[in-house]
């Protein structure tokens, strides 16, 4: 009986256009082609934002998917300094959804719709910062990687 409620949800996710839904193995499937990548940083001035290769955003995709489902929420952050980091997923070159990690929670935004996945270790959240390597000043990425090591 369960598996026929999951075809039955699954078919109305698919017939009403969204890219993203809990897979039978309850995990969330999210497609695009691309993705920027912004640190949520700074107060005043730009935050370092930069863009993910194909390959790379693959790579975001097939880790977001590892992850399992969260009922946590974020915890809220009232200082300066490093918050979160960010990724706005495209397919097509349209927002497909918001990936924002902070805190060893995950939140996926799409559709009007929000994910929270656990992000034990905060290991994709390191990673995803990482991925400013080549395109963010290494001592803002050293930072950033002090910052979420000293909550891990």
């Amino acid at each position: 009986m369960k598996a026929y409620w999951r075809i039955v949800l699954g078919t109305l996710f698919v017939l009403s256009g969204m890219h993203v839904m809990a897979a039978p193995s309850d995990r969330l499937v999210v497609d695009a082609s691309s993705a920027v990548v912004t640190l949520d940083l700074y107060s005043g001035r730009p935050n370092p934002a930069w863009s993910l290769s194909g390959v790379t955003t693959t790579e975001l995709l097939r880790r977001l998917r590892t992850l399992e489902a969260s009922k946590v929420d974020t915890p809220e952050f009232d200082g300066l300094g490093y918050r979160a980091v960010h990724a706005e997923l495209k397919d097509q070159g349209k927002s497909a959804a918001v990936v924002s990690a902070a805190h060893g929670v995950v939140t996926v935004k799409q559709a009007g719709n929000q994910f929270r996945l656990s992000d034990m270790g905060r290991q994709f959240e390191l990673w995803l910062v990482n991925t400013g390597t080549g395109h963010v000043p290494s001592d803002i990425l050293q930072f950033v990687a002090g910052e979420i090591a000293k909550s891990r």
